[in-house]
């Protein structure tokens, strides 16, 4: 089990190779990779969210269980992004660094690499993609108001319109709204639309490769606040949602699918944020690089840990 989930998560971190190969080659330049991020975040990603809702027929058990999973994804990503700023508490007042790394602890890329992979694990259970869409809308939900906030001091991101007007969550309101009225986009805009989110594990890899391509490995290999993103994401926030599902009314399925999409790397809407609203936008692309790297082995020894311990 371990070797063939690490061969399938290196198999779609590889994805990237054709990014940092143009950018190293100088085929494309460096900039490139911020349209690429741009198409990934305006197009892309909405467009996996609506394709996603549009895949499984809406039933009462799934609308219930779709809630719970709601509440608790936002309440364990609050949980540990606390949890971090305690624990570093002088740190954030003085590096900026630390802020963007309590953000990265909760937020990881549960979409682009998250559906794949529960397509791989789960070949059998195709509705379980279900819980990817309400993972991403909080993480969006807490990235554009307690991220950005976070990351610049700026208590003026805490607002509804933060919240309502971004991509993800206008996608979400679509996708939900077909959803729960059981109706199904006609088969040639699906295919249009399934299109563009089929795409997104390919463009959000390509774009990691081609920053991956700018970056000094030390900075990447190196750092000691990375580290503690890192650590924070991969393995902290896994066992937070494992502990806290396990007290829910929820099927195993469920609970199976928050700590898979749990031990995603961090997300690469951290870093457009960094960069975007003047974060620390070197510290947040070093801590996606690694993490996304890193996952290749610590997503199997977590999911071998989890059939051992819970399976």
């Amino acid at each position: 089990m371990f070797v063939i989930t690490a061969l399938k998560v290196l198999m779609m971190i590889a994805y990237g190779l054709p990014g940092y190969i143009f950018v190293k080659t100088k085929l494309v330049g460096q900039d490139s990779a911020k349209v690429f991020a741009k198409f990934l975040l305006y197009i892309s990603s909405p467009a996996l969210c609506i394709q996603t809702l549009n895949s499984v027929d809406c039933t009462p058990e799934r609308l219930k269980s779709m809630g719970i999973f709601f509440a608790a994804s936002l309440v364990s990503q609050i949980a540990v992004i606390l949890i971090y700023s305690l624990v570093f508490a002088k740190k954030l007042k003085q590096d900026r660094g630390y802020r963007v790394c309590a953000i990265t602890g909760a937020c990881g890329n549960v979409g682009f690499l998250g559906v794949p992979l529960l397509k791989f694990l789960f070949p059998e259970n195709p509705e379980i993609i279900l819980y990817s869409a309400m993972f991403s809308i909080t993480m969006n939900i807490i990235g554009w108001t307690l991220g950005l906030w976070l990351m610049t001091g700026n208590r003026k991101y805490i607002s509804l319109k933060s919240i309502l007007v971004n991509p993800s969550v206008i996608a979400f309101a679509i996708g939900m709204t077909l959803f729960v009225t059981k109706t199904k986009l006609p088969d040639l805009l699906a295919e249009y639309v399934g299109m563009f989110g089929t795409m997104s594990t390919f463009v959000c890899m390509t774009v990691l490769g081609m920053r991956l391509a700018t970056k000094k490995l030390s900075g990447v290999f190196l750092s000691k606040k990375v580290y503690i993103g890192a650590v924070s994401k991969l393995f902290v926030y896994p066992l937070v949602l494992l502990g806290l599902f396990s007290v829910l009314p929820v099927d195993i399925s469920v609970k199976t699918a928050a700590f898979v999409l749990g031990c995603c790397p961090a997300a690469t809407m951290v870093q457009s944020l960094a960069e975007t609203y003047e974060g620390d936008s070197e510290t947040a692309a070093n801590t996606v690089l690694f993490t996304s790297i890193v996952c290749i082995l610590t997503i199997p020894f977590m999911w071998t840990l989890y059939n051992a311990l819970i399976l």
